[in-house]
């Protein structure tokens, strides 16, 4: 029972830590793995091309793609707990949708920024926080409704308000469409330490408002009426699930584009293997979220080398298949 016990909770690192290394050394450049640890180990033999590829751009790369699974897997548990089903997303708060018409819109910007961000990052980054505040603001007006489904309700019309408005600005900046159309599929390609430093700070103050939230989660899980009961202040808990949701959204969208299914994935996944307890369960799927992602990107990067594919077609065929999954499973259970 205690060996079972530790392989659950060793695998998911040992599984992180051998994608990376798989990442490091697989690509449209296959770099022998003599000469990653050269590399590595700063050796004055490596070769120097390999070493621009390895460090410059596999290694952000590879840190930026599990950040980005991480948020993803954390955000998704949070509203997955916060609204008691285990089929939400980030995309059901309309957060995706923010960030999405935030990147379409920084398309009628005719600057760059090009000392930390691309400027359709940070427009989908601000997007994002933006929709999350929307969102509170539009369910606390909700007098008659202050609850988890006045905010679901106003997540989904806000979404779907956005994504009308982000087909509009499409067909109005046509020229733009193809990169903007790439940035919807979800890439790393070309993503550097720019980037890897542009989300450090909002991913870290994400994971600490992870661990702090999940002690409230564990208590919603008898309703918002028990929880008060007992002492929680939900309205309070409201906003910070959707203020971590938010920004952890904000920056995984701002870092890869638009990447679907991993909120859903990862979570689903560690219920079953490390229980419902979000203490646990928030630490173990934002490593296998990240894992997953980083997976897909080593897929994305070699399956068509040394064409690409976008990582968000990648989670999208593993995603899907597993939504349907889910959804029979949990028909059969009420059923």
């Amino acid at each position: 029972m205690k060996t079972a016990k530790l392989l659950k909770n060793i695998l998911p690192f040992s599984l992180v830590l051998l994608l990376f290394a798989i990442s490091l050394f697989v690509g449209s450049e296959t770099i022998p793995f003599s000469e990653v640890i050269k590399i590595l180990t700063f050796s004055p033999d490596a070769d120097f091309f390999n070493k621009i590829i390895l460090l410059d751009l596999r290694l952000s790369r590879s840190i930026l793609a599990f950040v980005t699974g991480a948020l993803l897997a954390g955000s998704g548990t949070l509203f997955q707990g916060y609204f008691q089903n285990p089929l939400a997303d980030t995309g059901i708060m309309g957060i995706s949708a923010g960030a999405t018409f935030g990147a379409v819109l920084s398309g009628f910007f005719s600057f760059s920024i090009t000392l930390a961000i691309s400027i359709m990052g940070l427009s989908a980054f601000i997007g994002s926080l933006l929709t999350g505040l929307l969102v509170y603001l539009l369910a606390h007006r909700n007098v008659y409704s202050q609850n988890a489904v006045s905010l679901l309700l106003a997540g989904t019309a806000l979404g779907t308000f956005l994504s009308a408005l982000t087909s509009i600005l499409l067909l109005a900046n046509y020229k733009e469409m193809h990169t903007v159309y790439i940035w919807t599929l979800g890439s790393f390609n070309g993503k550097g330490w720019d980037d890897v430093l542009f989300a450090l700070l909002p991913a870290l103050l994400s994971f600490i408002l992870f661990v702090l939230i999940a002690p409230s989660l564990d208590t919603l899980t008898g309703g918002e009426k028990t929880a008060q009961s007992l002492g929680v202040k939900t309205k309070s808990v409201r906003f910070w699930v959707l203020t971590a949701g938010s920004l952890a959204t904000a920056t995984a969208v701002c870092s890869g584009g638009t990447i679907s299914f991993i909120g859903l994935m990862s979570p689903h996944i560690c219920r079953k293997i490390y229980g419902p307890s979000h203490r646990k369960l928030l630490f173990f799927s934002t490593l296998y979220g990240g894992a997953i992602l980083l997976f897909s990107d080593i897929l994305a990067r070699t399956l068509l080398a040394p064409t690409e594919i976008p990582v968000g077609i990648i989670t999208a065929i593993f995603g899907a298949p597993f939504f349907i999954y889910a959804i029979n499973k949990r028909s059969h259970l009420h059923g």
